[in-house]
C-alpha cells in the first residue's frame, strides 16, 4: 500500500510543481524555526544525534524543532535547547501517512528551513516535510525525494553515514558561518 501511495504523491508534486526560487543563504541567514527530521532506524538517529550539538551551536538564533520516534526518547540530552514533536505508531495511518493529530503539531509552527537526515526515502518524514510550508526543505540525496524537496546534498566522498553526516552539517554550517568553514 505504502508503494501506491508513495507514486501517488510523487505524481502529485510532480504536476502541481511551483518552480519558486530560494535564497538558501538568505534563508539561512534569516531563518527562525527549524524543522528537523531525525532518522527512523536506531542506527542511523544514534549516528545522527551525535551531530544535535553542533545544528543547536550553529543555528543559535533559530528554534529548532527535532521530528522522532518517541521510543528514542531516552536517547537525548535532556539540556539541550530545542523543541521536539515525538512521533509513535499510532501516529500514523495504515498507508504511513500522518493522521491528522501529528500533522496539526508540524502545522503549528511557521517553520523557515526543514532537513530530513533520513539516509533513505521516509514516507511519513518527507510528507511531514512537504506540507510543514518551509521555504528550504533539505535532504540527503536521493531520486525518489526529488518532488518533494528544493535542495539535495550529494557527497561521492563518504565513506560511511557517519562521515556523510558530519560533511553534511559540516556544509550546512558554512551556509551560516562561512567564516569559520573547516576543510
Amino acid at each position: 500500500m505504502k508503494k501506491f501511495v508513495i507514486a501517488f504523491l510523487k505524481l502529485q508534486a510532480k504536476l502541481v510543481k511551483r518552480i519558486r526560487i530560494v535564497d538558501v543563504f538568505g534563508t539561512f541567514a534569516d531563518a527562525q524555526s527549524m524543522l528537523i527530521f531525525m532518522p527512523d532506524i536506531l542506527e542511523d538517529f544514534g549516528i545522527a544525534r551525535k551531530f544535535i550539538r553542533t545544528l543547536t551551536d550553529s543555528f543559535s538564533t533559530a528554534k529548532l524543532h527535532f521530528v522522532m520516534r518517541s521510543s528514542f526518547k531516552s536517547l537525548l540530552d535532556g539540556n539541550l535547547n530545542y523543541g521536539t514533536i515525538f512521533v509513535a505508531d499510532r501516529d500514523e495511518n495504515y498507508m504511513g501517512l500522518p493522521k491528522k493529530d501529528l500533522k496539526q503539531r508540524i502545522l503549528a509552527t511557521k517553520f523557515d528551513i526543514a532537513i530530513d537526515l533520513n539516509n533513505d526515502f521516509h514516507l511519513l518524514s518527507t510528507y511531514l516535510c512537504k506540507i510543514s510550508g518551509a521555504k528550504l526543505r533539505i535532504c540527503l540525496d536521493n531520486r525518489d525525494r526529488e518532488p518533494f524537496y528544493n535542495f539535495y546534498f550529494r557527497s561521492q566522498t563518504h565513506k560511511n553515514l557517519e562521515d556523510k553526516y558530519k560533511r553534511f552539517i559540516q556544509y550546512l554550517c558554512a551556509c551560516v558561518n562561512p567564516e569559520k568553514v573547516k576543510n
